[in-house]
């Protein structure tokens, strides 16, 4: 298990580092945006096993993940999928068409207590904090974007 410590990172598996940790300091609720979730991990069995070991662990923990992009987690992170399904009650998934003006990266923040940020959606810079200021200001570009979310079809399997 990953601890969660304030840092600074620059490289892809950095960023993946602080978002397991970030995830597996959940309890209550966590809030994930990203373009595509792919430089986040999210198709790997590390991103899905850390989720899916909160959700067990947690009974309130909520979930709302939020992307611009959908093609990748269809694609690429099939136990994601699966896991939406199982925990549909608390994990949500919604497609944004377009970021609020000016927002230009991804981030992570759990209980409203920690955060993970990139700076830019076309580098991995960026910084695991716990600054009260800054998780404020995400938490207002989170509920920004969450008023444009919208479900996406790539994400609903056809059941024969």
């Amino acid at each position: 298990m990953a601890t969660f410590t304030l840092c600074k990172f620059d490289r892809p598996a950095q960023y993946q580092e602080s978002m397991l940790a970030l995830i597996e300091s959940a309890e209550r609720e966590l809030k994930l945006f990203e373009d595509d979730f792919e430089i986040a991990g999210i198709g790997s069995r590390a991103f899905a096993e850390a989720l899916a070991e909160r959700f067990a662990a947690s009974d309130s923990l909520t979930v709302t993940l939020l992307a611009l992009q959908p093609d990748y987690i269809a694609r690429h992170a099939p136990r994601i999928l699966d896991l939406r399904e199982t925990w549909a009650h608390r994990f949500t998934m919604l497609r944004v068409g377009q970021p609020p003006e000016l927002w230009h990266a991804g981030f992570a923040i759990a209980d409203g207590a920690r955060y993970v940020k990139r700076h830019h959606f076309d580098w991995p810079r960026g910084e695991a904090s716990d600054d009260a200021r800054e998780i404020a200001g995400l938490n207002h570009v989170f509920d920004e974007l969450l008023q444009l979310g919208e479900a996406a079809a790539d994400w609903h399997r056809m059941l024969l």
